[in-house]
């Protein structure tokens, strides 16, 4: 099977850099170190993490490796099929990001700013990706042979980008004359019995209304093995110039596309018993409605969607809320930063934590100067635009909490400031917050709330 598999792959050939081995593994019995590189395995060039982890499941193996030194060395091994090499790499791909092929109107790489975060200006559009880290792929860049290895090693589940089923809309908005094959594709990936989450981004006047109800009407068609369908808010900055009109959705819109949608959950969860349609929270936000309750995200499979995030907020602290204690012994004050679409997602929570004795909480909503006043989430927020506000209040109190979604896993704000360079500017302690309703009450209270004693405070260590 190896070798049909990969025979047909063999002109991708590169070294693969060895980032960790981990301690008492096979690798580490046989020698291999961290900045040795992988080179084959069986003999079969490999062009991404799919495909080692897929070699490996045998149980004899022959491994090349190119050491740190130049040397060549061929490592056998045996082992049982689902024993692991202990072999860390710092990339998924290793043959090349695959680029996005389409021209999108509502592309968000085409609206960032100048010096933003490197990564928000690759134009990815990668299937594996999409099966590995979840992220969404509109399956345009796929060669036949691609769309072969996602059915013949059953790729599933695919997050797909579908945003309308209708061919003249599609390619309208992917501007690919490539993307009206949408429906005969997932046919065929449904058919070889792969399992997708599939998204629209929701633009006024274009694919909404009758278009979004065709859209829902075609998805229906594949259930269940089409999951799910998310519905998010296309999102604008100020950065548009020379690019097509669009506009966003006004609170009115937004209270009808909910309308519309609950009439289609309720037909869905009569005959299938799941509401398959999930709008984002950015929705109901932005219409002045309450988020739906726990039930209706089913089994939260568009969370990183912005699908449900503000609900398991919201039960996370209605689950510590009876806990909470009625003073605090010391006076203390915190400095709550949040986003637009933030503050309408916490105030409550906020309230209720601000009718604790002695506990001053003040939220700091941040207009999102960067990107413009049409963009309002959390995660989109900069490192200057949240200083320029911490700079004009006066006295931020003992603590200032700052979410954590602003930073990438290197600590870097979306205008490429570091955490280190922020907090040199503010001049009282400064603290991460994770989106969890236990770690925002922690954070607030300023120790461990998990069933401790709650009448005593101590400071909170997390600069």
């Amino acid at each position: 099977m190896g070798e049909r598999l990969f025979a047909e792959f063999e002109d991708v050939s590169r070294y693969i850099r060895i980032e960790g081995v981990a301690a008492g593994s096979i690798a580490e019995e046989l020698g291999v170190e961290i900045g040795d590189n992988l080179v084959r395995i069986n003999g079969n060039t490999i062009r991404d993490f799919i495909d080692y982890r897929f070699l490996i499941t045998d149980t004899y193996l022959e491994i090349e490796i190119i050491k740190n030194n130049g040397e060549c060395w061929i490592l056998e091994v045996e082992k049982d099929y689902d024993e692991p090499l202990g072999i860390e790499f710092s990339e998924i791909v290793f043959d090349g990001l695959k680029q996005c092929h389409n021209n999108c109107i509502f592309c968000f790489v085409k609206q960032t700013a100048p010096n933003t975060r490197k990564t928000l200006n690759l134009k990815d559009d990668d299937y594996r990706f999409s099966f590995l880290g979840g992220s969404y792929t509109t399956l345009t860049n796929l060669s036949d042979e691609e769309f072969q290895r996602i059915k013949q090693m059953h790729l599933s589940p695919l997050h797909v980008s579908v945003h309308s089923t209708d061919p003249e809309v599609r390619v309208r908005m992917l501007r690919n004359k490539k993307a009206g094959r949408i429906l005969e594709q997932i046919r065929d990936l449904v058919g070889a019995g792969i399992e997708l989450n599939t998204q629209v981004v929701l633009c006024p006047g274009i694919n909404d209304g009758k278009i979004l109800e065709k859209t829902i009407r075609d998805l229906e068609e594949f259930l269940p093995q089409v999951k799910s369908l998310a519905i998010v808010p296309v999102g604008l900055t100020k950065y548009r110039d020379d690019l097509d009109e669009l506009r966003t959705f006004t609170p009115k819109e937004a209270k009808e596309v909910i309308k519309m949608v609950k009439e289609w959950q309720n037909k869905f969860r009569e005959e299938y018993d799941s509401n398959f349609i999930y709008l984002s929270d950015e929705f109901y936000l932005l219409a002045g409605e309450e988020v739906p309750s726990t039930d209706y995200y089913d089994d939260f499979l568009q969370l990183e969607n912005g699908v449900g995030m503000v609900r398991l907020l919201l039960d996370e602290f209605e689950a510590v809320e009876e806990k909470l204690p009625q003073i605090l012994v010391e006076y203390r004050k915190v400095t709550m930063v949040t986003s637009v679409s933030g503050t309408k997602a916490i105030e409550a929570i906020i309230n209720r934590l601000n009718r604790i004795d002695n506990l001053d909480i003040q939220l700091i909503t941040v207009e999102n100067q960067y990107f413009g006043p049409t963009v309002t989430v959390t995660g989109l927020l900069t490192g200057a635009d949240i200083l320029n506000n911490l700079s004009r209040i006066d006295g931020l109190g003992d603590v200032t909490l700052i979410p954590e979604i602003v930073l990438n896993d290197d600590g870097l704000f979306l205008d490429d400031l570091s955490w280190e360079d922020f907090v040199k500017e503010v001049p009282n302690q400064v603290v991460k917050v994770k989106n969890q309703g236990i770690d925002l009450v922690e954070k607030v209270l300023g120790y461990n709330f998990g069933g401790g004693d709650n009448d005593k405070t101590s400071s909170c260590n997390c600069r």
